[in-house]
């Protein structure tokens, strides 16, 4: 049994993964709670990805292999740390460990995102399985796992997850199904050596382009990213997802996604429980124009 997914208990793993492999956890920053607990390593150019638990560990190898694909595509990606042998698995959660890069400003904008959007959309085919795509597939287990969460807000997640899954059943999409990304926005760029490079390989699979195209449209609503930044993003890559039929049954899934992704979190911190009441609110009163802050 994996044990309890925490910032304090997840150093523990670092440390036995990290002297599996012969690599020195001292000094080891958390950079990141979310799916997984991210790890920057002091004192070598690595960073560790923990998995929240063993039943994760087909998605790690898939991140991995995904990974080597873009690299070979020639798609601008992070890369895998491939001086060890990986994955492995601690006390019943995944790691593995990718090359540290170093950031540089300043930051991937929406432009670059769509290029790179692009590029990975028409990369051909990954040397790896995928699964077809299902975007709630992650809503449930949260809603079962949650804690300190109230019934009535987890009773109305589950109903509208019901929803949504019925009325995503009946849409048509407008782009070619294939490879996408599954959660691309800009926070999963970096600009490394003057150009901006894919990471987060977590939920990749086969679906409908117009997801990827999602987090930077809901964000001119949510999170106040101007419309020009918003036209600029959809002229890149050459399709505006808000002019398709479906648009607004995609919102309202990742929007659900969204919320319950931290919704994971709200023993963390109090400004997480907070905004997982503001989120949770704003969906139970179809209140569409109400600011998210981003965490």
């Amino acid at each position: 049994m994996a044990t309890k997914f925490s910032s304090e208990s997840m150093v523990a793993v670092l440390t036995e993964a990290c002297r599996q492999v012969g690599l020195d956890p001292t000094g080891a920053e958390l950079i990141r709670l979310g799916e997984n607990a991210i790890f920057r390593l002091a004192m070598a150019p690595v960073v560790a990805r923990i998995a929240r638990g063993r039943d994760r560990l087909s998605t790690v190898e898939r991140e991995l292999c995904v990974a080597r694909w873009l690299r070979d595509a020639g798609v601008p990606a992070v890369q895998v740390y491939e001086d060890v042998t990986q994955p492995i698995v601690v006390d019943g959660h995944p790691v593995s460990f990718w090359r540290a890069v170093t950031p540089e400003e300043p930051a991937p904008g929406h432009v670059e995102l769509a290029q790179r959007l692009k590029q990975f959309h028409s990369a051909g085919e990954p040397g790896c399985e995928l699964p077809d795509f299902d975007p709630l597939f992650q809503v449930k287990p949260r809603i079962a796992a949650a804690r300190a969460v109230a019934d009535e807000d987890l009773d109305f997640l589950s109903s509208w997850c019901e929803e949504l899954y019925e009325r995503y059943a009946r849409l048509e999409f407008a782009l070619p199904y294939g490879p996408i990304h599954g959660d691309a926005h800009v926070a999963n760029l970096l600009r490394v050596d003057g150009q901006a490079v894919l990471l987060d390989f977590e939920v990749v699979a086969r679906g409908p382009r117009e997801w990827d195209l999602m987090p930077t449209s809901i964000s001119t609503a949510r999170f106040g990213l101007p419309r020009q930044v918003y036209r600029a993003f959809s002229n890149a890559y050459g399709f505006d997802v808000q002019e398709w039929p479906g648009y607004t049954v995609l919102r309202d899934v990742r929007e659900l996604t969204m919320t319950t992704w931290l919704m994971q979190n709200v023993e963390e911190d109090r400004r997480i429980a907070e905004e997982f009441q503001r989120r949770v609110g704003s969906l139970r009163r179809r209140d569409l124009d109400l600011a998210w802050h981003a965490f």
